[in-house]
């Protein structure tokens, strides 16, 4: 993962914002030393990333960088996903939060950012970028700062190892039982309300949820009780809390 930090790193250091842009390793670069020091198993020190030169690089580099330049739809995927999650801890940065149905609005919606050339905001980057790669997994890797949320990592998403990171994801998130609790004893599984919201991207029905679900869960067994729909299906509320040390 850092095996080429150190001399990327100074090479973004040297270059212009508009130079740095050209190189997607050197903003992968700039994000991982960013995550790798200010994140802990999800936990996000808002503060001290608001007080990171390289974060800041980091902004400026996806302003004007030229999206449809990268080789293919993945490199195009982990740059909007890299971007997505540094515009969710920009906002935090600047004193927003995701709290409260106004909020909300503003935070995802008529809060427009510079990246990739143009002003977009957050739901834009991720029903009509990031949601068009038609792969359910990306639910698991965009941070929208809740406790709810998927956890953060602690390094940017980069095209060489992509589907490990999404398979980790989905399989970390499904997991853990402060997101999603599947009873055997009670044949429940109470999921995430990503579920819920985006049903269609994992099958629709009930029985698609649990046929998607079942494929990530660590017990083999239950796996196979999962796939079969003897499962009910309920979901969980959604924790707005920060995911982090607040500003």
């Amino acid at each position: 993962m850092s095996r080429l930090l150190p001399a990327l790193l100074l090479i973004a250091a040297l270059l212009p914002a508009s130079a740095s842009a050209t190189d997607s390793r050197v903003l992968n670069a700039l994000l991982d030393g960013v995550l790798e020091a200010h994140v802990d198993d999800g936990y996000v020190d808002y503060p001290a990333i608001a007080r990171n030169v390289r974060f800041h690089k980091y902004l400026e580099a996806i302003a004007e960088f030229d999206a449809d330049s990268l080789a293919d739809d993945k490199e195009r995927m982990a740059f909007w996903i890299n971007a997505y999650n540094a515009l969710v801890i920009k906002e935090i940065t600047n004193g927003q939060t995701p709290i409260g149905a106004i909020a909300k609005i503003k935070f995802f919606r008529t809060t427009e950012h510079r990246v990739g050339g143009r002003n977009i905001d957050l739901q834009s980057i991720a029903d009509d970028i990031l949601f068009e790669f038609d792969d359910p997994r990306v639910h698991f890797a965009i941070v929208d700062s809740a406790y709810s949320a998927p956890r953060l990592r602690s390094e940017a998403y980069r095209v060489d190892e992509l589907d490990q990171q999404l398979e980790d994801n989905v399989r970390n998130f499904l997991n853990d039982n402060r997101k999603n609790r599947i009873s055997e004893t009670l044949r429940r599984a109470k999921l995430s309300p990503i579920f819920e919201d985006y049903a269609d991207a994992f099958g629709g029905a009930p029985g698609g949820v649990l046929e998607f679900v079942s494929h990530y869960v660590d017990d083999d067994q239950l796996a196979e009780e999962l796939a079969a729909g003897r499962f009910d299906l309920e979901y969980m509320d959604y924790d707005w809390s920060i995911n982090g040390r607040p500003m």
